[in-house]
Order: structure tokens, then C-alpha cells, then sequence
């Protein structure tokens, strides 16, 4: 029998970035279910039990800060990292202690410190 895995929602409109850095995330240990927009997110948070949220601020359907603040509105202990070009640290503080920025462009090895940190936590 197999734990069960930690689960990553990552919400990204491009494509090129949201598979590669999918590919990048996923372990023996981590599922990622990759989607595109806002409606997309919605959609993947009422069907998947999800560990970690991690959510573009720009989608194409509205913003990841409402997606992120409807996610935390179900389950107010969810982690949640919201990236962006900009300076997120007042937008993470406004979404509460489980929110985490990350500026855009980031290094793999700094998403993947975080994200660590974040799973480790959960158990």
C-alpha cells in the first residue's frame, strides 16, 4: 500500500511553463494536475482533495487571487503560493499565514525549496 500523495494544484495560462515546471514538481511522492484559468482551478478544487495550491496572479479568466481566496474561503489551512513579476509580500499577507509569494522569474531550486518546505509541514 502507497502513501497518498501530496497533491499540487498549479494554476498557469502558459502552457510551455505550466508543463515543464509540472514535469519538474512531480515525484514518487507528488501528483501536480496542471490547469490553465481560474474556471479551470474551480473546477480541479471541488473534484481533488489538494494539498497545495499554487496559483498565477494573471489567468486569462480573472485573477489567482480570487481563485486563492475562494480556495481558502473552503479550507483556510491550504497553502497556497501566489506568483507574479510584481512584489507579492502585501498580497500574501492579505491571503493569511498559509499564503507564500514567489516572484517571477524564479529558479527551479527556489520553488522546489518552498514547496518542500510546504509538504514536510503537512505531514
Amino acid at each position: 500500500m502507497t502513501a497518498k500523495p501530496f497533491v499540487i494544484l498549479y494554476v498557469e495560462d502558459n502552457a510551455l511553463v505550466r508543463e515543464s515546471f509540472a514535469e519538474l514538481l512531480a515525484t514518487a511522492d507528488r501528483l501536480v494536475v496542471c490547469v490553465a484559468d481560474g474556471a479551470g482551478a474551480r473546477a480541479a478544487l471541488r473534484e481533488q482533495n489538494v494539498d497545495l495550491l499554487m496559483t498565477d496572479i494573471n489567468l486569462p479568466d480573472g485573477s489567482g487571487l480570487d481563485v486563492a481566496r475562494e480556495a481558502l474561503g473552503q479550507n483556510p489551512g491550504l497553502p497556497v503560493i501566489v506568483c507574479s513579476g510584481g512584489d507579492l509580500s502585501d498580497v500574501a499577507r492579505s491571503l493569511g499565514p498559509t499564503a507564500h509569494p514567489l516572484r517571477k522569474p524564479f529558479e527551479l531550486d527556489e520553488l522546489e525549496a518552498l514547496v518542500e518546505r510546504i509538504a514536510r509541514s503537512a505531514t
